[in-house]
């Protein structure tokens, strides 16, 4: 099979880029497929073609560019790949609303063209913060709106929670969605907690996501643990710009932030850490962080919010919740928890069990069969109930209810 992806990508910073490196990779591992192929959007100082493993990277568009549907239907037809995956976030062609309908019509031109075309949408806008998102302008609104009835015109549509499965299918009818989760990743391996006790705030940054809240609980909390050390690591949202850099002149973070750290430091960051906490006052769709720091057996406090509760409920996780956007509630959480190495171990013991059945090459397995349909439809309305995959209900799931 060969496989034409269309996604940012590395050394683009954020959630979208992250995970098409993740999976791309263990795509083209796979024996089933013969050929990946990226067309990323393009950054300065990244080669228009280069090879990633055995990835193959084509840098063809421009973000909050007009022309980059233009500009994928041009790629897409010169490889004519088997099938064609876009790995989608609502802003991830732009915020312009001319720059990002480019982009976001592309699937839809694809199907008609004859192309399998299956579309992952990480973001839902009816179950956003679109505020959040960057989607302020009522053109900015009433595109958003639009997403998901032209991305459902797509061979498949693949969803990360289960409740947007549901929306979708409530709301439009759809008989073409399928939920496959983010997943944990191989390269991990159980370290003992560090002798300091410390909480780490990992992703990236904006004012949906801001890391003063947990600054203010931990402050709060070397009253009594003065030894208590905070580390931020990460970078700005692609949609906030220089907001870390403004963010720490404004509210001080006491050297906290570290920056961004690469993928193959990871290992060591998650290592000096107690506790991860998500800070997010409005989610944007499932938390890769959660499963990162389940992957790498530590203890996870997050926000409340709806998509995070959904995602713990999916993929029965055990985390420790605080209402969003209250310090004094977070630092309660974060005192019970330092205050319970017993709870922690019980925690981190069974969310490691439970990641297991989500490794990549069970998300692999899900995406090859998501590719590789045997009805080999375009058309929605013939989309059935497919069977669960790989023995994975109801992790992965599709059509109707599971």
């Amino acid at each position: 099979m060969r496989i034409g992806v269309v996604s940012s990508f590395p050394p683009t910073i954020g959630g979208i880029s992250d995970y098409a490196a993740h999976v791309t990779e263990y795509l083209a591992l796979d024996p089933r497929v013969e050929s990946v192929t990226v067309f990323a959007d393009q950054q300065p100082g990244a080669p228009a073609h280069q090879w990633v493993g055995r990835v193959e990277v084509r840098r063809v568009w421009q973000r909050n560019g007009i022309g980059t549907g233009p500009a994928l239907l041009r790629a897409v037809q010169t490889l004519r790949p088997d099938v064609v995956w876009f790995n989608l976030g609502l802003t991830m062609f732009g915020t312009r609303p001319i720059a990002a309908a480019s982009g976001l019509v592309a699937p839809l031109v694809t199907t008609v063209l004859g192309y399998r075309t299956v579309a992952t949408l990480h973001e839902l806008p009816a179950l956003a913060d679109l505020g959040a998102l960057g989607l302020r302008s009522r053109q900015g609104r009433v595109g958003a709106a639009l997403v998901p009835r032209l991305v459902l015109r797509a061979s498949a549509v693949v969803v990360t929670l289960d409740r947007y499965r549901r929306f979708l299918i409530d709301r439009y009818g759809a008989r073409n969605i399928r939920r496959i989760p983010l997943g944990g990743h191989d390269r991990t391996q159980y370290e003992a907690e560090p002798q300091r006790e410390t909480a780490l705030v990992f992703g990236t940054f904006g004012p949906h996501k801001e890391p003063g809240l947990v600054a203010e609980a931990v402050a709060r909390l070397r009253r009594t643990r003065p030894n208590l050390r905070l580390i931020v690591a990460g970078a700005d949202h692609p949609r906030y710009p220089g907001f870390m850099a403004n963010y720490c002149v404004r509210h001080g973070l006491d050297g906290s932030w570290i920056g961004f750290v690469p993928a193959e430091r990871l290992a060591a960051l998650f290592a000096g850490a107690t506790v991860v906490v998500v800070p997010a006052r409005a989610s944007t769709g499932a938390s890769g962080v959660i499963y990162r720091a389940v992957s790498h057996a530590r203890a996870v406090i997050a926000s409340d919010l709806p998509d995070f509760r959904g995602l713990a409920q999916d993929e029965d996780l055990q985390l420790t919740w605080f209402a969003p956007g209250d310090s004094i509630g977070l630092a309660d959480a974060l005192d019970f928890l330092l205050g319970d190495a017993d709870r922690r171990r019980r925690l981190v013991r069974h969310n490691l069990q439970t990641i297991q059945r989500l490794k990549p090459a069970k998300i692999v397995d899900a995406y090859l069969a998501a590719f590789d349909d045997p009805r080999r439809t375009n058309d929605v309305t013939e989309m059935g109930c497919l069977a669960a995959i790989g023995g994975l209900l109801p992790a992965l799931s599709t059509g109707g209810e599971a």
